[in-house]
């Protein structure tokens, strides 16, 4: 989670949207009063907040309790095609958690873990976007270093953002299709239905 009063906007940090990655770009730009949770496992280091927050801060908790006055901040985000996401989140997991996932089928996985990165109540309130919210697709990761040059200022050379891909090199198989069967797919739409809706991704 990012709150910069330098450049008036709030990043709420989703899961498996590259959004680690986002932090460590972004943080050497921000102004000494600006707020971002930063992660130990990434080196990156939390501002003016306490260091163990979990930086995956709801909107409605970051505008009630960390800054009631944002409402007049843009808020950006980074979403991601449901049915890649869970197959990432499966890789991450089993990386992070070989105990638990290590000899876990992806099918097992979609019917029995409740860590799925569902994160639409992330970035809404009330189930619904607000109207200064931006979200940038994972899939076109470009767009809002396009986005923070033009109306922020802040340049990040996009070479730099190849060069620096957090948690990268965990994924087995790059083709999420590969891993899905007609149970999976069932699952995904019926746990992502808004973010399915919203940003018209399929299969």
């Amino acid at each position: 989670m990012i709150i910069s009063h330098k450049y008036k906007f709030i990043f709420v940090k989703t899961r498996k949207t590259a959004g680690s990655t986002f932090e460590k770009l972004v943080s050497p730009y921000l102004g000494e009063d600006d707020v971002c949770t930063g992660s130990s496992r990434d080196e990156t280091p939390a501002l003016n907040i306490r260091p163990d927050t979990n930086g995956h801060i709801p909107l409605g908790d970051i505008m009630s309790k960390y800054f009631p006055e944002g409402t007049n901040y843009d808020i950006i985000t980074i979403e991601r095609n449901p049915y890649d996401k869970v197959v990432s989140s499966y890789y991450w997991h089993q990386h992070i958690k070989p105990h638990q996932f290590g000899d876990m089928s992806f099918s097992v996985y979609m019917k029995t873990c409740n860590l799925l990165p569902r994160d639409w109540k992330l970035y809404t309130i009330d189930g619904s976007l607000q109207y200064k919210t931006k979200v940038f697709k994972y899939e076109n990761m470009n767009d809002i270093y396009v986005w923070l040059k033009k109306m922020r200022g802040v340049h990040i050379p996009l070479d730099k953002l190849g060069q620096t891909k957090l948690k990268s090199g965990i994924r087995k198989v790059k083709d999420y299709r590969e891993l899905h069967n007609d149970n999976t797919k069932k699952i995904v739409l019926d746990l992502f239905p808004d973010e399915i809706k919203e940003f018209r991704y399929e299969f």
